[in-house]
């Protein structure tokens, strides 16, 4: 692959570092997009130790090393169990369960009854458990493990999607949440709360909260629609697709597609993840902050994740390595990663030795996939390009709104900038080489925002955009040299 400087990026490009395995011709359809490869000097910046190292709040973290391949999870050491779980059975309620959700809260009452006990295993033996299962923050740390010849046989399974009724979820799982611990109860209040749907973020089969949390051998799924395909496009590139909705006064929107979670790790950090699958297929797997620009640390070490639309989301540090993450060919487009990084935090998502596949239909092979786009999340206007709306406008604001034809956006909004770094990876040829890391949606779009590769890329944007940093945002000056979101070291295209 023949890399160029691109003018935004103030690090080093570097030809050749790629290795021959790119030596595939980029398509010639439309002009290449330029990749963020950056030097063997600039790559040492996203090695396990120094990534992991830091958490907290965005641009003031705390110092906390954490070396998550010495724990005995990584050692495949085996564990004495605490609390089983199994399909058959009589269970008693203390030690034996044929729910994990069950098993989950026994573990958490005991936590509070002794704080100042040890880590907590809970075995799940081979099986399929058809539930969704919540794991609060507690006063012990939580390890959920397999115990089966490989990942694919233990499975936590459920199909819940965006658009499920409230009423619907409290009618299919209400009951398995009576008579919990209140920590658990309160995060079924989380969903119930919400209406008319459930939306994405009460998607999820597994919901972890509990910091030090550790899972290993076995596969969390969000099983809808896996009997039938995923088949519908998407609106994302092209403001005139059947998948677009018209909004008042003009402008393309997307169409609600259904979001399906399979696991979601919000505010726990050091949450630990070995030999896990990951199954689904728009938004597989949610990394979420618990709060507002401060970012929780998560570590993927030899597991699969698959999914199509935006199935690595979220906005905290997370880091995978050695692992397989399958681009699912069942719509005309998928998008990988989805970070929506805080501009201040020092690190978002990175993949190392990890292998991006496909799973070899028509749509993978046609070679339009994107390794990332990053989430403008909760834009409801976007300052980046003219919209089809007479009088159209996108202003700074206390809240971010659109009502046509004039919207506004918050800094915050502003601020989740996207960082990805993939490094020592192999790519497959279901990933754009004109395109690998692309906008978030076209332009037109209300919720347009062109892809940033550095901060240089953030300030011009601002400035183009009439948002002064500086004077109306309250930034410093430009930082020198620039800070980098996206970044490719040492990739093999395949």
């Amino acid at each position: 692959m023949a890399v160029t400087r691109r003018g935004a990026l103030a690090f080093a490009l570097i030809a050749g570092a790629v290795g021959a395995a790119q030596a595939q011709a980029p398509r010639q359809d439309k002009p290449a997009r330029p990749r963020p490869v950056v030097s063997a000097d600039v790559a040492q910046r996203f090695a396990i130790a120094e990534v992991l190292k830091t958490t907290g709040r965005a641009g003031s973290e705390i110092t906390d090393p954490w070396n998550p391949l010495a724990d005995p999870l990584v050692q495949n050491k085996p564990f004495k169990a605490d609390y089983t779980v199994a399909t058959t059975g009589k269970p008693d309620g203390i030690k034996s369960f044929t729910s994990v959700q069950q098993a989950v809260n026994r573990a958490v009452l005991d936590a509070a009854a002794q704080p100042n006990g040890k880590r907590q295993y809970i075995l799940v033996k081979p099986g399929t458990y058809r539930e969704i299962v919540y794991i609060p923050a507690s006063a012990r740390p939580i390890t959920l493990y397999g115990e089966g010849k490989a990942a694919q046989d233990t499975v936590i399974s459920a199909g819940l999607d965006a658009a499920v009724p409230v009423a619907d979820y409290v009618k299919g799982y209400g009951a398995q949440f009576e008579r919990l611990d209140p920590s658990i109860r309160d995060m079924h209040a989380v969903i119930t709360a919400r209406a008319p749907t459930i939306s994405t973020s009460g998607t999820m089969t597994v919901w972890v909260r509990n910091p030090g949390f550790q899972a290993r051998n076995l596969t969390i799924e969000n099983s809808y629609n896996k009997a039938t395909g995923n088949g519908r496009d998407e609106c994302s590139e092209n403001r005139d697709s059947p998948a677009c909705t018209i909004a008042p006064g003009g402008a393309s929107v997307a169409r609600v597609s259904h979001q399906a979670v399979a696991l979601t790790v919000e505010g726990a950090d050091k949450a630990q993840f070995e030999n896990i699958r990951l199954i689904g297929f728009q938004d597989t797997l949610y990394l979420k902050s618990a709060e507002t620009r401060v970012t929780a640390r998560s570590f993927f070490h030899k597991s699969y994740i698959e999914g199509d639309i935006d199935f690595i989301f979220g906005d905290t540090t997370a880091y995978f390595y050695r692992s397989e993450v399958r681009s699912l060919g069942d719509r005309t487009m998928s998008f990988v990663g989805a970070p929506n990084t805080n501009w201040k935090t020092k690190y978002g998502f990175v993949f190392n030795e990890v292998h991006f596949t496909s799973d070899g239909r028509n749509h993978s092979l046609a070679g339009k996939f994107h390794l990332a786009r990053q989430w403008f999340h909760n834009s409801r206007c976007s300052p980046y390009a003219p919209v089809n709306v007479p009088g159209y406008a996108c202003t700074l604001g206390e809240t971010s709104v659109f009502n046509a034809p004039k919207g506004t956006i918050t800094p915050t909004v502003l601020e989740t900038v996207g960082k990805m770094a993939v490094l020592n990876s192999r790519i497959g040829r279901h990933i754009d080489r004109n395109d690998v890391w692309t906008d978030w949606n076209a332009p037109g779009m209300l919720s347009y925002r062109p892809a940033q590769f550095d901060s240089n890329d953030f300030y011009t944007n601002l400035k183009n955009a009439g948002f002064d940093p500086v004077n109306a945002l309250g930034y410093g000056k430009q930082p020198l040299p620039a800070e980098i979101y996206l970044a490719e070291f040492n990739n093999a295209d395949e």
